[in-house]
């Protein structure tokens, strides 16, 4: 391995630029050891480890990087960069399910955007504030986000931008109860993210086609798409994203019948994001577990459910707390209905 940190800052920006997220990692790290005087390739490795982390799923490692990545670019007076490193901030904050100090920073910094007319970073930190409000429950302010955030990347002429405002539409939708809007959306996504040669965008776009056909009842056909998301996960390691994957497929096991396949998607996808402290993730899963319990123990499932809806009241995310409110009742009033179909 050369001792030259620039060469290997670039070696890792390749590689990440590939989605070699992994192989990214090590070379950034080295880059950062040998460059401990050089307080700007510092500061642009703590970032691209950030950025890179937070594709894996290890946000509380993206997090201080991005602290990290704040503090250096203060010391050099990069307003924008300062920014840029709060929205990275932000981002990790969102996954973890710290909503409201994640949007409290992405409303910082679109404000400061906005004073040093900053397009790009206008357009970025619109579709991460968008993402946010999703998780939120916000539907209405999440769908108006991503447009928003779509225009102005196309107006920019940045595919990729466009790309992942098309995955947030898509997802927004099908939360919404509009399965139809919502394939379209990740299709087209689909396309964009292909043409890039993007791994994880169309690893994304996969799963969001892949859960729209079975929010639309075609279970065998969303297995197709959520083997191909897998496939594409795993080349890039992203585990967050591969155990959402892995709760889609379970739940499409679960309405075909299949309990024992899904429960093992369940069990794997709840280790993965108890790896990645992803806590939103965990309470899928509950509910999930919950609905294949009743069929057996219904005291039980009732316990299971129930811890899930205090969870997700206390982590204040709407859709999820809804989920959970609808599965118990349903459970009290009209078991012949269970499982419902989680989107």
């Amino acid at each position: 391995m050369t001792s030259n940190p620039y060469a290997l800052f670039d070696r890792a920006e390749k590689k990440r630029s590939l989605s070699k997220f992994l192989d990214a990692i090590p070379l950034y790290l080295e880059a950062r050891r040998l460059a401990s005087k050089d307080t700007e390739l510092r500061s642009a490795c703590y970032f691209s480890l950030g950025d890179t982390y937070r594709m894996v799923g290890e946000f509380t490692k993206a997090g201080r990087c991005y602290r990290e990545a704040h503090r250096l670019v203060v010391m050099l007076n990069d307003e924008t960069r300062a920014l840029d490193a709060l929205v990275g901030l932000g981002l990790s904050l969102r996954a973890t399910g710290e909503f409201k100090e994640a949007v409290a920073l992405f409303d910082k910094s679109l404000k400061g955007y906005r004073s040093v007319r900053d397009k790009a970073g206008v357009a970025f930190t619109l579709w991460a504030r968008a993402g946010a409000l999703r998780i939120k429950g916000d539907l209405k302010g999440a769908l108006k986000g991503f447009e928003e955030s779509k225009k102005a990347f196309g107006e920019l002429k940045d595919r990729s931008g466009v790309g992942y405002c098309l995955t947030g539409l898509g997802g927004a939708s099908r939360v919404a109860g509009r399965p139809k809007d919502s394939r379209k959306y990740y299709a087209e996504a689909n396309r964009v993210f292909r043409g890039l040669k993007d791994t994880f965008g169309v690893a994304y776009s996969y799963c969001g086609i892949a859960n729209s056909l079975r929010m639309s009842g075609d279970f065998r056909g969303s297995l197709v798409f959520f083997k191909k998301a897998k496939t594409n996960y795993r080349k890039i390691g992203d585990k967050v994203s591969y155990a959402y994957t892995l709760w889609g497929e379970g739940s499409s096991y679960q309405k075909l019948g299949k309990d024992a396949n899904a429960l093992e998607d369940f069990k794997r996808a709840s280790d993965l994001f108890k790896e990645t402290k992803d806590r939103r993730g965990l309470i899928y899963c509950q509910i999930s577990k919950g609905m294949l319990e009743f069929k057996k123990n219904p005291g039980r499932a009732k316990k299971t459910v129930s811890g899930a809806l205090d969870k997700a009241k206390k982590l204040g995310i709407g859709v999820e707390t809804r989920y959970a409110r609808e599965l118990l009742a349903a459970m009290d009033k009209e078991p012949g209905k269970l499982p419902l179909n989680l989107a």
